[in-house]
């Protein structure tokens, strides 16, 4: 089995011409191995070979080795069972090289510009693979075979990893006279940042504002030459902090979701770091809103569907049966365990929320009342008009005329108006 499975591998590369053979280190001529790049262009010592080989020699079974070079090149190897051979692929691309991306790493590689019209004409050999997880898929299936599935290991190296990492502290400001500053520096941000999130986790909006104010008042490491696309990142990234963390506190992903695609797509549109820095305490006042108006962390996973269901599918059937269907679970169970953490029948529930919807179309839209109706999944408008009546004391046109219904739907719209707890259902 494992040899079919290797000549299958084998034959499906070679096919596909996608370099791959079998080797035995140490072997006295590995310039195949990039073909010819760094021996036939750059002209590099034997000593690189040496290190080659010892690096190849290191290599263990029950591992997958994918390697990215300096180049972008990729290579996968494999040690086979029981042998000291290897299955060595590559070098393989999985980005087009176009003249922009050719010249960021020759200018990054100090490639001399004589070399340069070699290192293009090297990439137009190098086979290009625009599907990177089909090509890994083909090993991941390789390594279930020939090591048993997850008694294996996949490796992801990066020639140039490494020193990519320690440039990184470059970000890091230092005061010559005073070499521990840097590190309190960032410690006092992460503390603060972390007290924001803990209070939008809360919904404690003033809060959380107040200590956003305190850790973006400390002097962020610009990471990027372009300072208002620096600042925009900052502010994706507290954007995605902020999605996750009102997630934890019992939020909804369908209620979050819109939120933090609509921010993405606003910061995109933000033109000035001052804009930046007054978006990110929109968005921390808008996510705090989430947590009062939608958290649900208090109620069992079947309520948490119920109301999640409820307030975002008004016009579907809503009836216990459908939701006992729905949920799988019986509607018996369901009906005594919704009214004990609730406090009221489903029945009532669903109804206090479509007339609570219905009262906020009535006042921000001109809409009909028969279509307010269907809006809010009640198809008959004079069982709407009774059932509305019933729950707020006055019919649908007499609400829509009233004098007060502006500071009506201003409380509606508060941040406690939306929570079970706080709404008109009790």
């Amino acid at each position: 089995m494992e040899n079919t499975s290797i000549d299958f591998v084998y034959q499906f590369l070679k096919i596909n011409h996608i370099p791959v053979r079998f080797i035995q280190p140490p072997c006295d001529n590995l310039t195949w191995l990039d073909m010819g790049l760094r021996e036939n262009i750059l002209h590099s010592d034997a000593s690189s070979a040496d290190e080659l080989n010892h690096w190849l020699a290191t290599l263990h079974e029950n591992k997958i080795y994918h390697t990215t070079d300096d180049f972008q090149c990729n290579y996968t190897m494999i040690r086979l069972p029981d042998s000291d051979e290897l299955l060595v692929c590559g070098p393989v691309l999985f980005e087009e090289m176009r003249a922009a991306r050719l010249t960021q790493i020759c200018d990054k590689l100090n490639v001399p510009e004589e070399l340069r019209d070699q290192i293009r004409d090297y990439y137009y050999r190098v086979v290009f693979i625009p599907a990177q997880t089909l090509y890994l898929s083909i090993f991941t299936i390789l390594g279930n075979q020939l090591f048993g599935e997850n008694n294996y290991e996949a490796i992801y190296s990066d020639f140039g990893s490494m020193e990519e990492m320690f440039r990184n502290y470059e970000y890091y400001y230092r005061v010559p006279d005073k070499p521990f500053l840097s590190i309190q520096m960032i410690e006092e941000r992460y503390e603060l940042e972390n007290a924001t999130l803990n209070a939008v986790a809360n919904g404690n909006e003033s809060k959380a504002l107040e200590t956003c104010a305190h850790w973006t008042t400390h002097q962020l490491p610009q990471r990027l030459a372009n300072e208002l696309r620096d600042s925009k990142d900052y502010t994706i990234t507290l954007n995605t902090l902020l999605r996750k963390t009102v997630e934890q506190a019992g939020v909804h992903p369908i209620h979050i979701d819109s939120v933090s695609n609509r921010n993405i797509q606003m910061i995109e549109q933000l033109s000035s770091i001052e804009q930046c820095q007054s978006f990110r305490s929109k968005m921390i006042r808008t996510y705090c809103l989430l947590v009062r108006k939608h958290n649900l962390k208090n109620y069992s996973l079947l309520t948490q569907k119920i109301i999640t269901y409820v307030d975002t599918e008004l016009c579907a059937d809503l009836s216990l049966k459908a939701l006992s269907e729905r949920l799988s679970v019986n509607a018996s169970y369901l009906s005594t365990l919704f009214k004990k953490e609730m406090g009221m029948s489903l029945t009532d529930f669903v109804n206090h929320r479509r007339i609570s919807h219905a009262q906020k179309l009535l006042i921000s839209t001109e809409m009909p009342i028969k279509s307010v109706a269907l809006k809010c999944g009640i198809p008959d408008v004079y069982y709407f008009s009774r059932l509305f009546k019933r729950i707020t004391g006055t019919t649908p046109k007499a609400y829509r005329n009233n004098t007060n219904s502006f500071e009506q739907y201003q409380e509606m719209t508060s941040p406690s108006a939306g929570s079970p707890e706080s709404s008109d259902m009790n």
